[in-house]
């Protein structure tokens, strides 16, 4: 395997640094929390600076009137937002470079043919649910939107493991099945999508199940993935704090830099809620291995 980009190890220092007990939880999975990780980084690019008038009037605050003052020009750390500064949405974008790398490194060091079932099962994944949402949403409210309503609520809140999304292969390729010949075609969905789907669950299921079953290059991988996705989420958390408290009059602006991922997931346990399917309450737990 090639040495560390100078971009990944610039991080690595700080990672080593870091209380074993300081591990963020994070509750999503990687491919949203780095697509999130760069629509954070140009909110705060965007709205740093406050906006002025021709009269130089402040017509809408910027993030940095978050950042308090002391003596003469100097800054220190203002309240639960002190993270901040001016060059916080330069470090987001080079950690989630930096992430995105040490997770492939991981991935390398349990399959050097670099194949990630669980990125195929992510495709996978959403490609039942957009399918099976398209075919059940008949403006007709019947057993299939129950039995749908029930499996999203089921998967609403899961958290981002092996195990998990192996859950949610089969239960919506279950789900599927029994409509496959009406679902063929639709959309551009293939039928042969749900027989994969249950192939990548037993594969899932095959990886290991958490970091103390792994041993040696593969757990120091992984253990520096989790730490900076860790540090990444810390700033995006700090940026929409922020943005919350300075756009708390701009409501349009501060909702700008919230997760599209956790309102849709609170969206679905909604539905699913207002359908009479409660959704089951699980634990957050920190990111897990895969």
């Amino acid at each position: 395997m090639k040495k560390p980009s100078k971009e990944l190890e610039q991080w690595i220092s700080a990672a080593a640094d870091m209380a074993d007990s300081a591990s963020t939880i994070i509750n999503q999975p990687l491919h949203v929390l780095f697509g999130e990780a760069v629509d954070v980084a140009r909110f705060f690019d965007r709205y740093w600076k406050p906006e002025a008038d021709e009269r130089g009037k402040i017509v809408r605050p910027g993030l940095e009137s978050a950042v308090g003052k002391v003596g003469k020009g100097k800054q220190k750390p203002a309240g639960a937002v002190g993270r901040i500064h001016a060059k916080t949405g330069d470090e987001i974008l080079s950690l989630q470079r930096a992430t995105q790398e040490a997770h492939t490194r991981y991935l390398l060091t349990i399959n050097p043919k670099g194949e990630d079932p669980a990125a195929r099962g992510r495709f996978l994944l959403n490609e039942l649910t957009a399918v099976l949402e398209w075919y059940f949403d008949d403006g007709v409210e019947d057993e299939k939107d129950a039995q749908l309503a029930r499996v999203d609520a089921a998967h609403a809140d899961d958290p981002q493991t092996a195990d998990a999304l192996a859950s949610a292969l089969d239960d919506y390729a279950h789900l599927a099945e029994p409509h496959r010949d009406e679902l063929h075609g639709l959309g551009g969905f293939e039928s042969g999508h749900i027989d994969e789907a249950h192939a990548i669950a037993a594969a899932l299921r095959d990886k290991p199940a958490s970091v103390a079953a792994l041993a040696g290059p593969a757990r120091s991988a992984i253990d520096l993935r989790n730490r900076l996705a860790g540090m990444l989420l810390d700033r995006m958390n700090a940026v929409r704090a922020a943005a919350r408290f300075v756009f708390r009059n701009h409501p349009e602006i501060a909702r700008e830099a919230t997760s599209a991922y956790e309102r849709r997931k609170r969206a679905a346990a909604r539905r699913a809620k207002a359908k009479g399917a409660a959704a089951p309450e699980v634990p957050a737990a920190p990111l897990p291995v895969g």
